[in-house]
C-alpha cells in the first residue's frame, strides 16, 4: 500500500479509494471567521429592510443579475435573481445579457462567469475572501506532471477548481453530471486511455462506483486526493445518528461528503433500501424533496442549502445530518457587502484572455453534458 499520501497527490483509483478515509484532507489554506453580519439573527429588521431595498433598487438601476449559491446567507438568497449550485449558476450566467453579473459564491464560480461573459458584461464579487479549501487542493504542477507521464490521458476537473486547473483539463463536471461526464469519456475514448478525475476524492469515488455499475474497470482511472473540508467532515456517524432518531425519514447525501462510501455500502448491502438513501447534487436535492412523499428528510450537505429546500417544501421537516456543516468561505458574502458591491461596482473579476480561452473548452463541454 502507498504511504505518506497528502492532499493534492494523484493515485490510481483503487489506491485512492483505499486511502481516502486515512488521508488528512483538511484545508491547506486558512479558514476565515464567519462575519457576524452573515448570521441573519445579527441583522435588525430595519437594517435588513434597508439593505434588501437598496440591493433591489441598485440591481435594477445597474441592469445587474445576482446569482447566489445555495450556501450563502439566506438574506442574500432572498434578494437574488437566481439561486442554485455551480452548474446552474454557470448555465444561467452564460445565458444572461445583463450588464453586471454579481455572484455571491466562492471565487472560482466568478471566474467561470468571467471566462464565459459577453464583451459588454462585467463580473463582480461581493467578497475577495471567498476562497475554497477544495479548489486549493488542486495542484496545477501535479496535474502537469501527470499529463507528461500520460500524454494520451484525459483530465476531468470538478467545477470546484480555479481557472488555471480548468485550463489544463479536457472536461469539467459538476456533482450533478460527474457520472455522465465520466461515462461520456469512456464511451468516446480509446479503451486504454488513462483518465484523471480531480480534485474531490469522495466525488471521484462516487463516479468510480457508477462506472463499475456499468461494467467498466477502474484500472485506467486516477484520482486526486482532495476534499471540501465542510463536506468531508460529515461522517457516517452523523447520518447514522439521524437515521436512528428519524427511522421514517429519507436520507439525501451530497457525494462530496465523507460519509459517501459508508452510505453507498449501506445501500449495496441492503441495510437501507435504495429509495430511502439517495445521492444528489446541491440543486438535485431540492428537486428530490419536491418529488418524494416523505414528510421528513435527512440532508447531508452544507446547511445553507436547507433554506431553498425549505422554501420549496415548507410543509416538510428537513434535518441536517450535521448542524456544524457551515462553509465559512461562502459566508464571507453578506447582505452588507453585496449592497456595497452594487453601490460601488466592486470587486471586478477579470481573467487572462488566453487562460479563459483554454478554460472555456472544458467548461462548455460540462454545460453540454447534463
Amino acid at each position: 500500500m502507498i504511504l505518506d499520501i497528502e492532499a493534492g497527490d494523484i493515485l490510481p483509483a483503487k489506491d485512492a479509494i483505499a486511502l481516502m478515509d486515512q488521508t488528512d484532507l483538511g484545508p491547506s489554506i486558512d479558514v476565515p471567521e464567519i462575519p457576524e453580519n452573515a448570521h441573519p439573527e445579527n441583522i435588525t429588521e430595519e437594517e435588513r429592510e434597508f439593505l434588501q431595498g437598496e440591493v433591489r433598487r441598485l440591481k435594477k438601476e445597474r441592469n445587474a443579475l445576482i446569482l447566489a449559491h445555495n450556501y450563502v446567507p439566506r438574506d442574500i438568497q432572498d434578494v437574488s435573481d437566481v439561486i442554485g449550485d455551480s452548474l446552474f449558476l454557470a448555465q444561467q450566467g452564460a445565458a444572461s445579457d445583463a450588464d453586471y453579473l454579481v455572484e455571491p459564491s466562492v471565487l472560482f464560480m466568478n471566474q467561470i462567469l468571467a471566462a464565459l461573459k459577453k464583451p459588454h458584461q462585467t463580473v463582480l464579487a461581493p467578497s475577495l475572501e471567498a476562497l475554497c479549501s477544495l479548489a486549493a487542493h488542486a495542484d496545477v504542477t501535479k496535474i502537469r506532471d501527470w499529463k507528461e507521464e500520460h500524454p494520451d490521458g484525459i483530465v476531468i476537473s470538478y467545477v470546484n477548481t480555479y481557472l488555471e486547473v480548468k485550463a489544463e483539463s479536457d472536461y469539467c463536471c459538476a456533482s450533478a453530471n460527474a457520472g455522465k461526464v465520466t461515462l461520456h469519456i469512456l464511451e468516446n475514448s480509446g479503451a486504454k486511455q488513462p483518465i484523471l478525475f480531480l480534485p474531490d476524492v469522495f466525488l471521484g469515488f462516487y463516479a468510480a462506483k457508477l462506472l463499475e455499475s456499468k461494467g467498466h474497470s477502474l484500472d485506467r482511472l486516477h484520482l486526486m486526493m482532495g476534499a471540501c473540508h465542510v463536506h468531508e467532515r460529515i461522517r457516517p456517524h452523523h447520518v447514522l445518528e439521524q437515521q436512528q432518531l428519524h427511522p421514517e425519514a429519507i436520507t439525501v447525501v451530497h457525494p462530496e461528503c465523507g460519509c459517501t462510501s459508508a452510505c453507498m455500502r449501506q445501500v449495496n448491502e441492503g441495510i437501507v433500501p435504495e429509495d430511502m438513501l439517495q445521492f444528489r447534487s446541491t440543486q438535485g436535492m431540492i428537486k428530490l424533496v419536491e418529488e418524494v412523499p416523505h414528510p421528513e428528510v435527512i440532508v447531508a450537505t452544507e446547511v445553507g442549502n436547507l433554506h431553498p429546500m425549505s422554501k420549496a417544501v415548507p410543509d416538510k421537516t428537513l434535518i441536517p445530518a450535521s448542524r456544524e456543516a457551515l462553509c465559512a468561505y461562502m459566508k464571507q458574502n453578506t447582505l452588507q457587502n453585496l449592497y456595497e458591491c452594487l453601490r460601488d461596482l466592486k470587486h471586478e473579476i477579470t481573467v487572462d484572455p488566453e487562460l479563459a480561452r483554454r478554460a472555456r473548452i472544458p467548461i462548455e463541454r460540462m454545460l453540454e453534458i447534463v
